[in-house]
């Protein structure tokens, strides 16, 4: 078993694993993206990349319903130890980059999940603690009710975005609302649809049609306004969750065992939590790939960047457990042994 940035996994499917690393690789470009200057090139290939790149963090959480996450209070704690020691040296570097942050800024480097320092990992923290009570309300519903209840949620929080503009929740998608949504919708497949067949062909034939549609919506928005606008690949319309889910069908039809795979999907919550550092680093230090925004060829430069920032990103966190997985295991121990004791005192065993 492993828990990742997408829940506690019963068994490592190499395929899934590798759907992993490909949306890091797509939300990498697609980050990459928002740094260009507008020519008609870069422009169409700034909304092919809000379009297929967006599906990135719905497809970690779909993941995470699918296997459904566990709460492991000494897990979570690690995972709390990996982003804090990210966000330090982040704020480290930015002391020597841009002197002093000020601090408000400095206190959400210092205290990275309540200080929301990766809006995708505060979620996460949140959802964790909310998972084993979710988990137990959706096993005892039936899959009628639990079909309908998705239908709502998707109408209130995805079509009510998607067509009508309004976005309910008011955080574009990047918030619990709309995780606790997919986490859903990964349950469902699992309880629900696990045995079924669909074919591969098919479902890549319909994420085509889903994706070329929102191509061309958005597009249309380019055409008309004269700026890219990624209105219809925003994380909560329905067109981003309806090609999120019909790719994780498609890994899902797939089933090997690759260990070298299955090692770089264990990096991808560090490579994920570390990337704007990282982006910072190679530009200060290296090269400045920026340069290059105002040229056709910019995105091309930016898919050999988001190889660049995993490889470099996955070295990084394997050096830093070799030299602190056995502090991490000790004070991990401790600090769980210590949250219980206060647990046990604050609420008591009947």
């Amino acid at each position: 078993m492993k828990q990742g940035l997408t829940g506690e996994m019963k068994s490592r499917n190499s395929s899934i694993e590798l759907l992993r690393l490909l949306c890091l690789f797509l939300i990498f470009w697609m980050h990459g993206a928002s740094s260009f200057q507008e020519n008609e090139v870069s422009a169409w290939l700034s909304i092919l990349a809000d379009t297929i790149g967006n599906i990135g963090v719905s497809c970690f959480i779909l993941i995470s319903g699918y296997f459904g996450i566990r709460w492991n209070g000494k897990r979570m704690l690690k995972l709390d130890y990996m982003l804090i020691f990210y966000s330090w040296t982040a704020l480290l570097l930015q002391f020597l980059w841009n002197g002093n942050p000020g601090g408000e800024t400095a206190l959400s480097y210092l205290f990275p999940v309540i200080g929301k320092r990766s809006w995708y990992f505060t979620c996460y923290f949140v959802l964790a603690m909310l998972a084993p009570f979710l988990n137990d309300a959706i096993e005892n519903l039936e899959q009628k009710r639990f079909r309908q209840l998705l239908a709502v949620m998707l109408f209130a929080f995805s079509g009510v975005t998607t067509f009508f503009f309004f976005d309910i929740t008011g955080d574009g998608g990047k918030g619990i609302v709309h995780m606790v949504m997919l986490y859903l919708i990964g349950r469902y497949i699992r309880l629900h649809m696990q045995e079924k067949k669909y074919a591969t062909t098919k479902l890549f034939g319909s994420f085509l049609l889903v994706a070329g549609v929102n191509f061309a919506l958005n597009g249309a928005l380019y055409l008309v306004s004269g700026t890219v606008q990624n209105r219809f690949a925003r994380d909560n319309t329905l067109f981003t969750v309806a090609e999120a889910v019909l790719v994780f069908l498609i890994f899902c039809n797939f089933r090997f065992e690759n260990r070298v795979i299955n090692r770089l999907a264990g990096f991808v919550p560090a490579v994920f939590m570390m990337e704007w550092t990282l982006r910072e680093s190679l530009i200060y230090w290296v090269y400045d790939y920026l340069s290059w925004n105002k040229s056709s060829w910019y995105h091309f430069i930016l898919l050999a960047v988001a190889v660049i920032l995993i490889c470099v990103g996955s070295l990084i966190e394997a050096l830093r457990r070799l030299i602190f997985q056995w502090p991490e295991e000790k004070v991990s121990e401790m600090e769980y042994r210590f949250l219980l004791r206060i647990k046990q005192k604050l609420i008591p065993e009947k």
